[in-house]
C-alpha cells in the first residue's frame, strides 16, 4: 500500500510541474513564450498594435506557412484568426492588445503542437 501512494503522489507531483513549458522565440520585446500542455496552446508577446499583427498574421498564416484561412472575428481589441492545416487540423490565433504597445497572442493547433505553434509564432514575428 505504502507503495502504491509513493508511486501515485510522484504522478501527480509530475503532473502538476509539468503542465507549462518556456519556449525562445524571435520576438524582441518578449524572447520568451510559453506552451500549456494540458491545454495545447501557445503564448507569448509581440511588439506593435493589433493592426499590424494582425496583418502579420494574415501573411504569416497564408503566404508563409502555406495554410488555408478560413475566418476572423472581430473583438473589442482583439481579433480572432481561423485557419485549416493538412489532414483538417484547426488553427486558431487569438490576438489581444495589452498596455505598452504589446499585443499578447495565443495559438492553438490542433489538440497542441509545440512545434507547428513556435513555428506560426516565428513567422509572425
Amino acid at each position: 500500500m505504502k507503495k502504491y501512494l509513493t508511486v501515485f503522489f510522484s504522478a501527480c507531483a509530475f503532473a502538476l510541474c509539468s503542465c507549462t513549458t518556456n519556449v525562445v522565440v524571435d520576438s524582441t520585446a518578449n524572447p520568451m513564450a510559453t506552451y500549456d500542455e494540458i491545454s495545447g496552446t501557445f503564448s507569448g508577446k509581440l511588439p506593435g498594435t493589433i493592426n499590424n499583427v494582425f496583418k502579420s498574421t494574415n501573411i504569416a498564416l497564408e503566404r508563409d506557412m502555406k495554410f488555408f484561412r478560413v475566418g476572423q472575428i472581430p473583438g473589442d481589441n482583439t481579433w480572432k484568426v481561423y485557419a485549416r492545416a493538412e489532414l483538417d487540423v484547426q488553427i486558431v490565433v487569438t490576438l489581444k492588445q495589452l498596455p505598452n504597445d504589446e499585443v499578447g497572442v495565443e495559438i492553438s493547433y490542433g489538440d497542441g503542437n509545440l512545434m507547428k505553434s513556435q513555428q506560426i509564432f516565428n513567422a509572425i514575428a
